[in-house]
This record gives structure tokens, C-alpha cells and sequence, in this order.
């Protein structure tokens, strides 16, 4: 860690092109084994996670149409799992590498943004996890007559599951990207309040897409944490003074 924060206080004119592209380089090599890391741990509790994803499904009967697919599944998920427990690894590496053209007094944000990243992210996984993905799934099983036993497939059901986790987990990264924008110019708080009432047209919006059921309970549970958020990016913008 002290060589990072080393590194970090380098001045972007202090280093040649070729040293940049040696140094994302390693960062992307540091990411990628710990991704690899996240990997290997997961999948060796493949069962408990393929068992608490398969929860929110309730008593559906899954099965698996290719001699393989079950064990796919479980690499899928393995990797998925991995991806999320490295993210705090790959999270600082990028925003690392970015550090040296910020200023003195933003560097010391790098960490702090990497634990917030990956916080906004398990509260996104978490949420769509409690609440719309049983939501969904309530919807789209309940749609069918009840003469018709769903049984469904445990590859597809994961991919469902997956995407549907993955995604809320980075809508939920919403203030600080809208941060980001700030710092560098783009956009500030007094403009975010002025486009209020567009942001709620749009986090209705996303709510309906990324949402799997047609209810509108889902909808508007996931359009209302969208807008919290809004106000949250605008309130962090503030606090910072950008």
C-alpha cells in the first residue's frame, strides 16, 4: 500500500508514455489475479452460492438439458462471484491509475471512492436480490395457467439472475459517476436541480427496463431508489464544493 500511495503522488509529466502503458499494464495484471483469486474462492462454495441464488425462485423444479450445463452454471456463477469480491481490487486500480492527473488534495479521495464503489454496488446487488428478483419472478412464473408446471432451466434462470444483480449493482454507482462528472466540470449541483423533474421521468424509465415484472410496485420501488440517489449525488456534490 505505501508503494501505491507512491506512486500515486507522481506527477503525470514525470512519466513517458511508454511508463504509462507499463504502468496500466500491472494494474491491469493486479486485477486480473485478483479476479482469478475472487474465482477460485467462489467456486469453492459453488453449491451455497448456486443454492442462495437459486432462493429468491421459490419452489420452482430446475433442471438441465446438456450433460454440461450444471457445470457451467457453476463456473458462470464461480466467475460472477469472483468478478464482486475482486471489485474493490479492480475498482483502485483504475481509479489509481487515473490519480496522478488529480490534484493533491483529490488523490486522497482514491480510496475512499473504491470503498464507496464497491458499497453502492453490494446495496444495488442487494436490493435487486430482496426485492426485484421476486418480484420478477412472481410476475413472469404467475403469468402462465396454473395447468402448467414451470420447471425451468438452472443456465438460464442463473444468466436471468445474474444480469438482473449485476445491473441494479451499477445503477446504483449513479452518484458517483455524477460526482466524477462534477469534478471534472461537466455538470454541477445547481444543474442537477434544475433537471430534477427529468431525472424522475428517466429513473421511471430505467425502472421499467431493467425490471424483469410488469407491476408497477417493482417499478417504481426500483424508479424511487433511483431518485434517492439523484438527491444523494446532488447533496455529495455540495458537501464537496464542486
Amino acid at each position: 500500500m505505501t508503494t501505491e500511495l507512491a506512486a500515486l503522488e507522481r506527477a503525470p509529466d514525470e512519466m513517458s508514455f511508454v511508463e504509462h502503458l507499463e504502468e496500466l499494464r500491472w494494474r491491469i495484471i493486479k486485477s486480473l489475479v485478483a479476479v482469478a483469486a475472487g474465482f477460485g474462492v467462489a467456486f469453492c462454495f459453488n453449491r451455497q452460492l448456486l443454492t442462495w441464488l437459486s432462493h429468491p425462485a421459490g419452489k420452482v423444479h430446475f433442471i438441465y438439458t446438456a450433460p454440461g450445463e450444471y457445470f457451467m452454471s457453476s463456473l458462470k456463477v464461480a466467475f460472477f462471484a469472483g468478478l464482486y469480491l475482486a471489485l474493490p481490487v479492480v475498482l483502485y486500480q483504475a481509479i489509481a491509475f487515473v490519480a496522478p492527473g488529480l490534484h493533491p488534495h483529490e488523490r486522497r479521495w482514491v480510496v475512499p471512492i473504491a470503498i464507496g464503489s464497491f458499497g453502492l454496488f453490494t446495496v444495488g446487488a442487494a436490493f435487486s436480490y430482496v426485492a426485484l428478483l421476486p418480484a420478477g419472478l412472481r410476475f413472469l412464473l404467475g403469468f402462465a395457467p396454473s395447468a402448467i408446471a414451470p420447471m425451468l432451466s438452472i443456465g438460464t434462470y442463473l444468466s436471468f439472475a445474474a444480469a438482473l444483480l449485476f445491473a441494479s449493482g451499477f445503477v446504483f454507482e449513479l452518484p458517483l459517476v455524477l460526482l466524477a462528472l462534477a469534478w471534472i466540470g461537466v455538470l454541477s449541483s445547481q444543474m442537477l436541480a434544475r433537471f430534477r423533474r427529468a431525472a424522475i421521468v428517466a429513473a421511471l424509465a430505467i425502472g421499467a427496463i431493467i425490471t424483469p415484472s410488469a407491476d408497477i410496485f417493482s417499478q417504481a420501488l426500483l424508479a424511487g431508489a433511483l431518485v434517492a440517489l439523484y438527491e444523494l449525488s446532488i447533496w455529495l456534490i455540495r458537501a464537496t464544493g464542486r
